[in-house]
């Protein structure tokens, strides 16, 4: 009955995660109340999980990418003041997001290098934003704390007695990283161009706009044609709600009645051809208010914002300003913007105060994209000088393994708290309550995996089936094991589900165990195929316009490019120069 419960309660939590209809920290936390209910686990072992110092590393460094993204250094260094060409400019950004991943979280490299990608004024956004996210994620891999996937890995890989870090990752990660930079350079030009060709007339950002007709208004008892809202230049109407009911789609000669709400689809840049309507309610808080801006603002992917609606999270209240517009991809949204449940990845057109930014809970549930004349959280001078000077200490310091690195990640923290970097609301903000979750989540389902015997029996079902015998096999089929499961999962699922099974299939093979925990790393952080496997991914997907297209077009080149040139290295590594042995 104990197998078969094991069994029962992974595959439900596969199947919770695989749906997305259960939120991820809601199903990790059910499968561990059934683990402790079930007896499964001893409860002091499930419980030590949340003092594992990999988890404890990872949550401390997604605190202070906080404090990294508000550096205005890192986007100095992205485009010269001179005028470059095209292919200048794509070579020195992504050198800069690769090498900057390399020792700062991506989420935060992506987050502070969006903004001047999208404004660039030589080239187009999605030359560059989907690219970037590629890149970073590419470049986390130089260092045994780049991503964490990679984190996690060599946590519980130092658990099983595998010991591995930073000099195990540099040669392999640099010529993965290098590969992947190469192949972008050479293929996303062609295969990112605006559709047409039109590369230097880029695709407008469509967003959903909402507009009421307010009582006393000239457009009512005239139909659209007769109110010239069917020949709008940047605009159409796409919808008309009228109380409950919703008219798709809007017919010419439908009359127009007080309080009817059109949704309109069109370029944001050209707002005043609605606001020119007397009588049509749009942006009224912008138009009434003194001060306030316009910023846009990506759903993150821990917000608490996914899964509700605007009315529903009374957003108006929280954050002190409105959402007037809405854009999610080249999807088409329907009704009311206040009753549209967000995703992770939607951006938002909201209407601020210039202390939006200074808002608590902006920075944990927004990637602000910064504009031209939007107002920024950027560090002071001062401030940036001591935050730089703090992640170099950190750096060297992990580098050079001179302090354990849980410990350093707690120093890291309490030195931006010391010298007002960040305060105990922006901590409590900003801190990933979610990522916790399925830290300790994953942790149970791989001790529940390995407790029951799984690993072995899944090792060597492997190995028979796919006829491995030697170390090159062995590295393909971990790779793919673990790319497999962060597609399904998340990378931190995957790399924390995968180590010992891997760790078996090396057993068998005669494949050194270093290996086979690096090969766990890259492959748990290879999501480039879908929008949805990636946080960077959904950063990047509206305020580039792309589709799923995109990503499979563009992401199955980089996954052989980057899962060719890191099984290659590492088999290298073991075979040729018998790094660990082999």
């Amino acid at each position: 009955m104990g197998p078969f419960l094991d069994i029962l309660l992974a595959v439900a939590l596969l199947v919770a995660l695989i749906s997305g209809r259960v939120p991820m920290a809601a199903a990790f936390f059910a499968f561990i109340l059934a683990v402790l209910l079930l007896e499964r686990l001893p409860a002091r072992e499930v419980l030590e999980y949340l003092g594992e110092p990999s988890l404890i590393a990872v949550l401390c460094l997604v605190v202070f990418s906080s404090v990294l993204g508000r550096l205005t250094w890192l986007r100095k260094l992205l485009f010269s003041r001179k005028p470059e060409p095209p292919g200048a400019i794509r070579r020195r950004f992504l050198g800069v997001a690769v090498l900057a991943s390399a020792v700062m979280p991506n989420t935060a490299v992506v987050g502070a290098l969006m903004g001047p990608a999208a404004r660039n004024p030589r080239i187009e956004p999605r030359q560059l934003l989907l690219p970037l996210s590629y890149a970073a994620l590419a470049g986390g891999m130089v260092t045994h704390f780049g991503t964490s996937a990679s984190l996690i890995t060599v946590g519980q890989a130092a658990r099983l007695g595998v010991e591995i870090g930073f000099t195990d990752f540099f040669v392999p990660g640099l010529v993965t990283a290098l590969a992947v930079y190469l192949l972008l350079l050479a293929v996303a030009p062609a295969l990112m161009r605006a559709p047409g060709g039109l590369e230097t007339r880029p695709e407008p950002e469509l967003f959903h706009v909402e507009g009421r007709v307010l009582p006393g208004s000239p457009l009512v008892g005239k139909s659209l044609a007769e109110n010239h809202l069917r020949s709008l230049g940047h605009f159409y109407v796409a919808e008309l709600v009228r109380g409950e009911v919703l008219v798709s789609p809007v017919r010419p000669d439908e009359v127009l009645r007080e309080g009817d709400v059109l949704i309109f689809v069109g370029d944001l840049r050209f707002i005043d051809e609605l606001m020119a309507f007397p009588g049509l309610e749009v942006m009224e808080e912008v138009r009434q208010r003194s001060g306030l801006q316009v910023h846009h603002a990506v759903v993150a992917q821990n917000s608490t914002l996914v899964g509700r609606t605007l009315k529903s999270s009374n957003f108006r209240a929280t954050f002190s300003a409105s959402v007037f517009a809405i854009r999610r991809g080249d999807e088409r949204l329907s009704g009311k913007l206040g009753e549209v449940e967000l995703k992770a990845g939607d951006l938002l057109a909201v209407a601020g105060g210039s202390d939006f930014f200074a808002h608590p809970e902006v920075r944990s549930n927004f990637h602000i994209i910064a504009r031209e004349g939007t107002p920024t959280t950027a560090l002071s001078r001062r401030e940036a000088v001591l935050a730089t000077a703090i992640f170099a200490i950190f750096v060297f310091c992990a580098v050079f393994d001179l302090v354990g690195f849980a410990l350093l990640t707690l120093l890291l923290v309490a030195g931006s708290l010391a010298f007002g970097l960040l305060d105990g609301r922006d901590f409590r903000a900003l801190f990933p309550f979610d990522l916790m979750m399925a830290l300790w989540g994953s942790l149970t389902l791989a001790a529940l995996v390995t407790r029951a015997g799984f690993d072995g029996a899944l090792a060597a079902g492997a190995v028979n089936l796919f006829g491995v015998s030697g170390t090159l096999g062995a590295l393909v089929v971990i790779f793919l094991l673990a790319w497999l499961l962060t597609e399904l999962l998340s990378n931190v699922a995957a790399a924390v589900t995968a180590l010992p099974i891997a760790l078996q299939i090396a057993a068998l093979t005669g494949l050194p165990g270093e290996a086979a925990a690096l090969m766990v790393a890259f492959g748990a952080s290879a999501s480039f195929l879908v929008p949805y496997g990636y946080q960077t991914h959904l950063m990047v997907m509206s305020p580039g316009n792309y589709r799923f297209a995109d990503f499979l077009q563009l992401g199955s080149l980089v996954l052989l490019a980057y899962g060719a040139a890191s099984v290659a290295m590492l088999w290298l590594l073991v075979a040729q120069a018998g790094w660990w042995g082999g």
